[in-house]
């Protein structure tokens, strides 16, 4: 079955984040510490086929890394850029390294889209979201507090426009959060209940490690053990990105998880994410068509 492109992708460029959150895989492992980063081999074959392929939805620069440590981002956000000049670059950053001039040259490299989650001390975690932490944000970053807030059951979020780039800042509620298929050890997070609903993201989204491996899904936390092999569909340094996500694999593994079929996937057995109704909807469509 034909499937369109995804409508996000996201790309691990490097591994190292500066924070080690309790509700994130990086704060139950030594991997976000390392500084190992996608070879550049790896980051052009992928490139050179998103360019072929015409690539038009939103690519991201993250997974479970702080984009703005890596010192390679704005070459390779420039380098995104020219491959694919219609698609939405977009920085999924925790902001502690953002600041004006960063914000600005992100802007003129081409980013579409930043977007700033502030979260909270490890020992406020499950307290409700302070929205003060805007505020002072905007301070930082010399920009004016216009902008539409939104005040929802999983965040407080406020969106702005930063020259042609639009800035989306919010606080989060951790309880909302999931456990990442079993990679987070922080009890309220944790569901002992076997997964009943089906699963439809793969029909949506898609996400690929600092090794270029494709994973069935962003919630896959590490893709170098025995293990974790029935999550990897393949490798964009090896077969082309298109390839693996028209592959007659990711076919079985979606139409598996669709019915709820997790034989062989314990992760998935017992992953606690749920999907929002407008992605519900979108995968779908795509499913459907």
């Amino acid at each position: 079955m034909r499937v369109a492109p995804p409508s996000h992708l996201e790309v691990e460029i490097g591994t190292f984040c500066n924070r080690r959150c309790p509700w994130c895989p990086n704060g139950w492992s030594e991997r976000g510490q390392r500084h190992d980063r996608m070879p550049e081999r790896i980051w052009r074959a992928l490139l050179r086929d998103l360019r072929a392929t015409r690539f038009e939805g939103t690519f991201a620069f993250h997974n479970y890394n702080e984009p703005l440590a890596d010192p390679s981002l704005l070459g390779r956000v420039r380098q995104a850029r020219r491959a694919m000049p219609h698609a939405r670059l977009s920085i999924f950053t925790n902001g502690d390294l953002l600041d004006r001039p960063m914000l600005d040259r992100l802007v003129r490299a081409g980013v579409d889209e930043m977007r700033v989650t502030l979260y909270p001390p490890a020992r406020r975690a499950f307290e409700p979201p302070d929205a003060t932490v805007i505020a002072r944000l905007l301070r930082r970053l010399r920009i004016g507090r216009k902008g539409l807030q939104v005040d929802k059951e999983r965040r407080i979020e406020r969106r702005l426009r930063v020259g042609r780039a639009l800035l989306v800042i919010k606080v989060p509620r951790i309880e909302s959060y999931c456990d990442r298929a079993g990679s987070v050890a922080l009890a309220q997070l944790a569901s002992r209940r076997r997964r009943r609903a089906g699963c439809l993201y793969p029909y949506l989204s898609a996400a690929i490690d600092f090794r270029g491996n494709l994973k069935l899904c962003c919630h896959v936390y590490e893709t170098s053990r025995p293990e974790d092999r029935p999550y990897v569909v393949g490798n964009v340094g090896e077969t082309p990105f298109s390839e693996l996500w028209a592959s007659a694999r990711l076919d079985r593994l979606r139409a598996r998880l669709a019915r709820a079929d997790f034989r062989g996937l314990p992760a998935c057995a017992r992953c606690t994410h749920r999907m929002r109704p407008w992605m519900i909807r979108e995968a779908k469509r795509r499913r459907q068509g």
